[in-house]
């Protein structure tokens, strides 16, 4: 007799798991590589990047009041992107991480 055995609960269980504990890895990496390219002059606009995990979304952020004129440039300053290259020159370490999370525990 063959008795079938459905597991995907706990493979669903383990593969959400695993993907918040990537997501939480990769908020981390571009985290530091946030702190890495900003502008330090006080220290304020290094002390407010964060990142937030939302639906399964990574969300960089800097509540920073400044943090948007420092990213884009005013018409009186150039830009000084901390956020964008941190979250673009990285894709291969991303992609790291993602494999590494991905099939852990399957």
């Amino acid at each position: 007799m063959i008795k079938l055995v459905n597991r995907s609960g706990k493979f669903m269980r383990q593969l959400k798991s695993n993907e918040l504990s990537m997501l939480n890895q990769m908020g981390y990496f571009l985290m530091s590589k946030m702190d890495y390219h900003v502008a330090v002059d006080t220290g304020y606009l290094l002390s407010r990047n964060t990142y937030v995990i939302n639906r399964n979304e990574l969300f960089l952020m800097n509540d920073c009041e400044y943090a948007i004129h420092q990213e884009y440039g005013t018409y009186k300053m150039k830009a000084h992107p901390f956020m964008r290259p941190a979250a673009l020159n990285y894709t291969n370490e991303l992609k790291r991480i993602a494999a590494n999370y991905l099939g852990k525990g399957m």
